[in-house]
Protein backbone atom coordinates (compact mmCIF):
# COMPACT_ATOMS: atom_id res chain seq x y z
CA UNK A 1 0.00 0.00 0.00
CA UNK A 2 1.16 3.71 -0.94
CA UNK A 3 0.16 6.98 0.39
CA UNK A 4 -1.94 7.37 -2.60
CA UNK A 5 -4.52 4.86 -1.19
CA UNK A 6 -4.77 4.96 2.64
CA UNK A 7 -7.18 5.77 5.44
CA UNK A 8 -5.31 6.48 9.02
CA UNK A 9 -6.43 7.96 12.58
CA UNK A 10 -4.91 11.01 14.30
CA UNK A 11 -5.20 11.85 17.96
CA UNK A 12 -7.27 14.60 19.37
CA UNK A 13 -8.36 16.26 22.40
CA UNK A 14 -11.42 14.44 24.19
CA UNK A 15 -14.74 15.56 23.03
CA UNK A 16 -17.86 14.03 24.11
CA UNK A 17 -20.45 13.36 21.09
CA UNK A 18 -23.90 11.19 21.03
CA UNK A 19 -24.35 8.21 19.30
CA UNK A 20 -27.39 7.92 17.32
CA UNK A 21 -26.84 5.38 14.51
CA UNK A 22 -24.98 2.02 14.43
CA UNK A 23 -22.06 1.35 11.23
CA UNK A 24 -22.01 -1.89 9.25
CA UNK A 25 -18.54 -2.05 6.85
CA UNK A 26 -19.62 -4.68 3.83
CA UNK A 27 -17.03 -5.18 1.07
CA UNK A 28 -18.64 -6.52 -1.84
CA UNK A 29 -21.78 -7.72 -0.16
CA UNK A 30 -20.23 -9.05 3.20
CA UNK A 31 -19.52 -7.87 6.16
CA UNK A 32 -16.09 -6.77 7.04
CA UNK A 33 -16.47 -4.48 10.21
CA UNK A 34 -18.96 -3.84 12.69
CA UNK A 35 -21.72 -3.24 13.79
CA UNK A 36 -20.51 -0.59 16.04
CA UNK A 37 -22.10 2.78 17.40
CA UNK A 38 -21.45 6.09 15.58
CA UNK A 39 -22.44 9.52 15.45
CA UNK A 40 -24.47 11.58 13.04
CA UNK A 41 -21.38 12.58 11.41
CA UNK A 42 -20.82 9.15 10.39
CA UNK A 43 -22.42 9.95 7.02
CA UNK A 44 -19.50 11.99 5.51
CA UNK A 45 -16.90 8.79 6.13
CA UNK A 46 -19.80 7.24 4.34
CA UNK A 47 -19.76 9.58 1.34
CA UNK A 48 -15.84 9.40 1.45
CA UNK A 49 -15.54 5.81 0.79
CA UNK A 50 -18.33 5.52 -1.28
CA UNK A 51 -16.23 7.83 -3.60
CA UNK A 52 -12.71 6.12 -2.88
CA UNK A 53 -13.94 2.59 -3.43
CA UNK A 54 -17.31 1.72 -5.15
CA UNK A 55 -16.52 -2.01 -3.46
CA UNK A 56 -16.97 -0.60 0.33
CA UNK A 57 -20.66 0.40 1.22
CA UNK A 58 -20.77 1.57 4.95
CA UNK A 59 -24.50 1.11 6.14
CA UNK A 60 -25.77 3.28 9.19
CA UNK A 61 -29.24 2.23 11.23
CA UNK A 62 -30.63 4.66 13.74
CA UNK A 63 -30.00 3.03 17.17
CA UNK A 64 -31.10 4.85 21.32
CA UNK A 65 -29.31 7.30 22.07
CA UNK A 66 -25.75 7.11 23.99
CA UNK A 67 -22.75 9.24 24.85
CA UNK A 68 -19.13 8.11 23.89
CA UNK A 69 -15.96 10.22 23.86
CA UNK A 70 -14.25 10.86 20.69
CA UNK A 71 -10.24 11.42 20.71
CA UNK A 72 -8.98 10.56 16.93
CA UNK A 73 -9.81 11.95 13.77
CA UNK A 74 -9.62 9.99 10.51
CA UNK A 75 -8.83 10.50 6.94
CA UNK A 76 -9.37 8.70 3.86
CA UNK A 77 -7.18 9.25 0.88
CA UNK A 78 -7.81 7.23 -2.80
CA UNK A 79 -5.81 7.55 -5.78
CA UNK A 80 -3.78 10.67 -4.04
CA UNK A 81 -7.15 12.53 -3.29
CA UNK A 82 -7.64 13.47 -0.15
CA UNK A 83 -11.76 12.65 0.33
CA UNK A 84 -11.60 12.93 4.40
CA UNK A 85 -9.55 14.82 6.67
CA UNK A 86 -9.28 15.19 10.30
CA UNK A 87 -12.90 14.21 10.72
CA UNK A 88 -13.94 13.39 14.21
CA UNK A 89 -14.22 10.33 15.32
CA UNK A 90 -14.36 7.21 18.16
CA UNK A 91 -11.28 5.56 18.59
CA UNK A 92 -13.07 2.07 17.34
CA UNK A 93 -12.58 3.64 13.50
CA UNK A 94 -8.79 1.74 13.76
CA UNK A 95 -9.50 -1.43 13.09
CA UNK A 96 -12.26 -0.20 10.43
CA UNK A 97 -8.91 1.46 8.92
CA UNK A 98 -7.35 -1.31 9.13
CA UNK A 99 -9.54 -3.55 7.43
CA UNK A 100 -9.64 -1.13 4.86
CA UNK A 101 -6.03 -0.93 4.63
CA UNK A 102 -5.51 -4.49 3.85
CA UNK A 103 -7.64 -4.62 1.64
CA UNK A 104 -6.23 -1.76 -0.05
CA UNK A 105 -2.46 -3.84 -0.46
CA UNK A 106 -4.64 -7.01 -2.05
CA UNK A 107 -6.61 -4.90 -4.19
CA UNK A 108 -6.28 -1.34 -4.80
CA UNK A 109 -9.27 1.16 -5.01
CA UNK A 110 -12.01 1.76 -7.60
CA UNK A 111 -15.14 3.49 -7.84
CA UNK A 112 -16.46 7.03 -8.25
CA UNK A 113 -12.80 8.14 -7.32
CA UNK A 114 -11.44 7.15 -10.52
CA UNK A 115 -13.54 9.04 -12.43
CA UNK A 116 -13.77 12.09 -10.88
Amino acid sequence: MTDQNRVWLNEKPHSVEGHVNTATLLFQGNIVWGPRGCHDNTVDIQTALRQADARFELRLERKPHSVEGHTRTINIRARGRMLLENHSCHDNMQSMADIINGIWIASPPTGAAADE
